[in-house]
């Protein structure tokens, strides 16, 4: 033994002095990796479109309709920082140019506005609350202003420019700060009421913007313009690619050729950020109270940003009184509840792990790195090396349904294709999962059907050089419990949905509470005729189930021939869907149902389209049964709350059904989402 220790100290000297893989470009900076490193952060859309019930303003309404009542920052970062938000952006000014601060370079501000006399600042109040409660501040700043009389002329940019310096001087420091796409068009400009095209690309002089804010606000990550540090994910909805590379061609946000996927063969860190709102819209409109993302929603939204190798910044319109309102706070706080449910024990923290390729051997980059819960170690292959095992072994079987992943990013992004596969007596089999499993980057999420198993595997078959894997994670989630949705389409199939692959659904049909011993949910099932429909979500690792959820149907509709709509519009009335509408020809407001055969009806529903830009919402209607008035009236604030109307009346024999619009909320024609009937 004596003569071998001298031969492994120096074996072990030689393995500590094994070096890192060398870099694979393009890499981040520092301030995108702490960017990353927050995940989640929220924004917040507050002005004058809050009063005004619009999405973009003109740029036309006087600076006295901003009148909040109660407006309250702390409550909003108070909410925020428990929902798990890291940061809170702000749009200090929107399109149409009306700025939360009381710029020195215009009027339309709220300094000519009654809230606190004309001398409040929300931007200084926000940026305080902030620091109180210890979230990053961030800022939005509209390149377009539909007030300005200047806009379009090199007068404006330089009052584009010197806005920002106010901003970038006098409230602390910045996270991130923010230009939107949205550039040129129609607007108010001074009374001008034209349309006013600018070269986005030249016009804001964004290289001299970036300077201004990388000397200003070292740590500021830049969106939107040709200068950005992250990009834009390609819509807003609350997706990003499966695929998500953090790299693109080209210099700036706008040469990006692919914001969804990124470019594999991309020469710049360019990483991906998810926007999207918990409404469907960004501003608050009380119309949408009613329209919040569900909780199952909002969990996807997590996965398919965060667990995508993007970051979320998830927008909350703040209500007409200045607060977040009750039910979005009431969403959020689930949300957070649900994802700390999930996430709460680790499983591979007593796991052992190894791996068929140790970088020369060195204990510095042994597989055991990628659980021991420092982000900055990380096991890595030899060079050359890009396909090798990693290996999970319990000490007893765990039940598992989600693996999280992390590459050490300051070297780059590198893996391109890996599989996740569990142990099932002497076979691997693969785990049962929605995602293509391509890149990794800072952090990947994969949800699958729960295995009970002894060990896991992820082999990683792909990469653009040696692997860097610098943390594993695996976990055992509780079922969503939240009430499944039930539809039924025009043929009188119905659906019964969960928002949780894991889940099982139990139903009834008579009428009875559903448990666990009730029929489980297999397919769509005919009901075609009237019948009610109880339903629940059920865990089957616990028992534990959902609330109830409760559908009565009546007849099924969708064989009803519509007269004035063809077949593909017709069939949207009866899907059971209600973001999907039929609007009436232009200059026709009724529509006839020939049902196909005499009927006793007792009354109808009628949805509205509950759509982001949904119109033709019917304020008042009158309905005819073969040309005999039954039922007139009004849906009382339908605008504000677009739910389905119940209207009865007395009964009624007849075929055919006349359905009139007597007055709309906007648009052309009236638009239709859903229509039924009620039947004696």
């Amino acid at each position: 033994m004596k003569k071998l220790l001298p031969f492994l100290l120096l074996l072990a000297g030689a393995c500590s002095r094994v070096e890192a893989p060398a870099p694979v470009g393009p890499l981040p900076d520092a301030r995108q990796i702490a960017w990353q490193k927050l995940e989640t952060y929220a924004f917040v859309h507050y002005g004058l479109n809050t009063f005004n019930d619009m999405e973009w303003g003109y740029g036309n309404t006087p600076a006295s309709t901003f009148a909040p009542t109660d407006l309250d920052c702390d409550q909003w970062v108070r909410t925020l920082k428990a929902a798990g938000m890291k940061g809170v952006m702000l749009t200090a000014k929107h399109h149409d140019g009306f700025c939360l601060w009381p710029s020195a370079y215009t009027e339309y501000s709220v300094k000519n506005s009654p809230w606190r006399d004309g001398k409040g600042d929300m931007v200084r109040d926000l940026s305080d609350a902030c620091r109180r409660h210890g979230l990053r501040f961030g800022i939005y700043l509209s390149p377009w202003d539909r007030n300005h009389a200047a806009y379009g002329s090199e007068e404006y940019v330089t009052y584009f420019h010197n806005q920002m310096r106010e901003l970038l001087t006098n409230y602390g420091p910045l996270f991130e700060y923010w230009f939107d796409g949205a550039n040129g068009g129609d607007g108010w400009y001074g009374g001008a009421d034209e349309t006013r095209s600018i070269d986005a690309r030249s016009y804001y002089r964004y290289e001299d913007a970036r300077r201004t804010i990388n000397e200003l606000q070292p740590e500021a990550v830049i969106f939107g313009g040709t200068c950005a540090d992250i990009r834009w994910i390609g819509n807003e909805e609350g997706w990003a690619g499966q695929t998500n590379w953090s790299f693109v061609k080209g210099a700036g946000d706008q040469d990006v050729n692919d914001f969804t996927h990124g470019e594999r063969d991309g020469d710049t860190w360019l990483p991906g950020e998810v926007d999207v709102s918990i409404r469907p819209g960004w501003f608050y409109h009380p119309r949408e109270d009613a329209q919040l993302k569900s909780l199952s929603q909002l969990v996807d939204i997590y996965y398919h940003s965060v667990g995508r190798n993007a970051n979320l910044l998830l927008n909350f319109p703040v209500d007409r009184s200045g607060r977040i309102a009750p039910a979005d706070s009431a969403r959020i706080m689930e949300w957070r509840r649900t994802l700390d449910a999930e996430f709460a024990h680790e499983l591979l923290a007593e796991a052992d792990v190894e791996a068929d390729n140790v970088r020369g051997g060195a204990r510095r980059f042994a597989p055991g790195r990628t659980t021991d819960g420092d982000w900055e170690s990380y096991w890595a292959t030899d060079d050359g090396v890009t396909a090798a095992t990693l290996t999970i072994r319990f000490d007893a079987p765990r039940h598992v349904n989600r693996i999280l992943l992390q590459e050490y990013i300051p070297l780059g992004q590198r893996v391109a294709r890996f599989a996740v596969e569990w142990l099932d007596g002497s076979e691997w089999r693969p785990v049962e999962t929605d995602e293509e499993l391509t890149t990794i980057g800072y952090k990947r999420i994969i949800r699958f059907s729960g295995v009970e198993t002894p060990a896991l595997r992820v082999r990683f078959e792909e990469a653009r050089g040696p692997l860097c894997i610098c943390n594993v994670e695996a976990y055992d989630a509780p079922v969503l419990l939240e009430e499944p949705r039930i539809v039924r389409n025009g043929e009188g199939s119905v659906s019964l949905i969960a928002g949780d692959r894991g889940a099982e659904i139990r139903y009834t049909l008579d009428g009875s509470e559903p448990n666990a011993g009730s029929m489980r949910y297999e397919a769509p099932f005919p009901l075609p005729g009237k019948g009610e429909v109880r339903a629940i979500v059920l865990d089957p690792q616990n028992g534990r189930t959902s609330a109830v959820a409760t559908r009565r149907f009546d007849i099924p509709c969708g064989a009803f021939r519509v007269r004035e709509l063809a077949d593909t519009e017709r069939a949207k009335l009866f899907d059971g869907n209600p973001a999907t509408a039929a609007y009436l020809p232009e200059g026709r407001m009724s529509c006839t149902f020939d049902t196909g055969a005499e009927r006793t009806f007792t009354g109808f529903t009628y949805t509205p389209d509950a759509g982001r830009w949904g119109s033709g919402v019917v304020t008042r209607y009158r309905l005819q049964v073969d040309g005999e008035t039954v039922a007139e009236g009004e849906f009382s604030n339908i605008v504000n709350n677009p739910v389905e109307q119940v209207v009865e009346f007395a009964p009624r024999r007849g075929r055919t059904l006349r359905f009139e619009a007597l007055a709309i909320a906007s648009g052309k024609a009236p638009g239709i989402a859903e229509f039924s009937v009620l039947t004696e």
